[in-house]
């Protein structure tokens, strides 16, 4: 393998773990989603309030933290394509797309630590 493979390949072995953490963060929206259903029907939920709503918390945080991360590989994949001479004309969107996640992620992570009451009830899976 040629140098720009390995670094290549490095990334999207970050890119491959980022996207499982982001299908568990899914998963624990789902099961929040189900807890609120639960709730509106007047069945026994998943979690109380408050377990909830630490839970929804992390889920966001990690949210966030993944977003980010995604911004650090897209700048590392545009510089190592420029390092090796390859020529990548959506790279900028690439990098823009994962900023708008960033920010979106920033804002859901807001709503979820700032909001008083059902905070469950707008958990959107995904960023």
């Amino acid at each position: 393998m040629t140098n720009y493979n390995l670094e290549e390949a490095e990334l999207i072995i970050w890119q491959i773990i980022l996207s499982v953490i982001l299908l568990f963060t899914t998963i624990i929206s789902i099961t929040l989603s189900y807890d609120f259903l639960m709730k509106l029907e007047k069945k026994e939920p998943l979690y109380d309030e408050k377990e909830a709503t630490d839970i929804l918390i992390f889920n966001r945080l990690v949210m966030f933290v993944v977003a980010g991360i995604f911004i650090y590989i897209n700048i590392r994949d545009k510089n190592v394509k420029k390092k090796y001479n390859f020529d990548d004309e959506f790279s900028d969107f690439q990098i823009l797309a994962s900023i708008f996640s960033f920010i979106a992620a920033l804002i859901v992570l807001y709503v979820g630590v700032n909001s008083n009451s059902n905070v469950t009830s707008g958990e959107n899976p995904t960023i």
